[in-house]
């Protein structure tokens, strides 16, 4: 109860000097000066019990705020909107080691992962690890039903992925494979490995030392977060490491040496394909290869 006292007698001597200066006035017995002063008092009184409520209510709002991200923190599974998983992503580039993705022709991490990491990475001199595993682009029929597969579960015929093709799938994979490389030679640090994948799926599986975030296609679709240091969070670094272990591996290391321009000529880029064991669909002219070039280390966000 003293407590209780102690914590409100500013509200206290604000109740009394209202009740006085009210008496007061009713009685007569004080000038109309002195009730003015006593009122400017308690205006005053009134003035500083709401600044201090003021100041309690954003210290509460304050302490809420940190708790929920604790809480958040200790959860095993969040779900987020597409919007904000942008907002999740690139806070976990910003400080992350290593990246592990698992997806399909992987044009998000060519475009933006691959060089924020790097970006981030580069004046710290900090040691950096990737591993994709995406498509065989020298799998057609695995491309096929992967772009039939989105075509079916299209919104409606105006949906983009109507208009996929199995050509632009293969020259998107072909431009991240090259991205891998490209940006290996540009960064000693860089420790990249890709694997090509037998199998498609509709979730994209991106881990950092941080988190795990599952996406789906644009951020019209909502994305669940696991949170490092979590029990799922270790079963699916697991998981996903087997998978990778079983995918088919690229020869990345034994073409380390090879030199590729700031801007890689067409010829540079058959014969790093070459070197890698990929053959290149038939037909392929120096202007297609330019246009893989473009993708590689052009493309903007897919989804700004």
């Amino acid at each position: 109860m003293w407590k209780l006292l102690m914590g409100y007698v500013d509200v206290a001597v604000a109740f009394v000097l209202a009740v006085a200066i009210l008496g007061l006035d009713v009685a007569g017995v004080a000038s109309t000066k002195v009730v003015q002063s006593a009122t400017m008092a308690t205006l005053a009184v009134v003035a500083l019990v709401l600044l201090r409520d003021r100041v309690r209510s954003d210290t509460r709002g304050d302490e809420v705020q940190q708790s929920v991200k604790a809480l958040q923190k200790q959860m095993d599974v969040r779900v987020i909107s597409g919007h904000e998983c942008n907002r999740v992503l690139t806070e976990a580039r910003r400080e992350t080691d290593r990246w592990v993705f698992r997806g399909a022709t992987g044009a998000y991490i060519r475009a933006v992962t691959l060089p924020e990491c790097v970006s981030w990475a580069k004046p710290r001199r900090r040691r950096l690890e990737f591993r994709l595993e995406i498509l065989d682009p020298m799998n057609p029929d695995l491309c096929h039903q992967f772009v039939r597969l989105h075509q079916r579960l299209a919104t409606g015929p105006d949906s983009p992925e109507q208009s996929w093709t199995v050509e632009e799938t293969r020259r998107e994979l072909f431009a991240t494979i090259l991205a891998a490389c490209w940006h290996q030679q540009d960064y000693e640090l860089l420790d990249i490995d890709v694997r090509l994948s037998s199998a498609y799926s509709l979730l994209r599986y991106e881990l950092s030392s941080s988190c795990l975030i599952f996406t789906q296609r644009g951020p019209e679709f909502p994305a669940l977060v696991i949170n490092s240091g979590t029990p799922s969070y270790l079963v699916w670094d697991s998981e996903l490491h087997v998978s990778f272990q079983q995918a088919k591996r690229l020869p990345l290391q034994s073409v380390k040496g090879m030199q590729l321009s700031g801007v890689p000529t067409p010829d540079e880029i058959r014969d790093l394909f070459q070197a890698l064991g990929i053959e290149l669909p038939a037909g392929y002219t120096d202007a297609d290869l330019v246009q893989v070039r473009s993708l590689a280390l052009e493309s903007a966000d897919p989804y700004a």
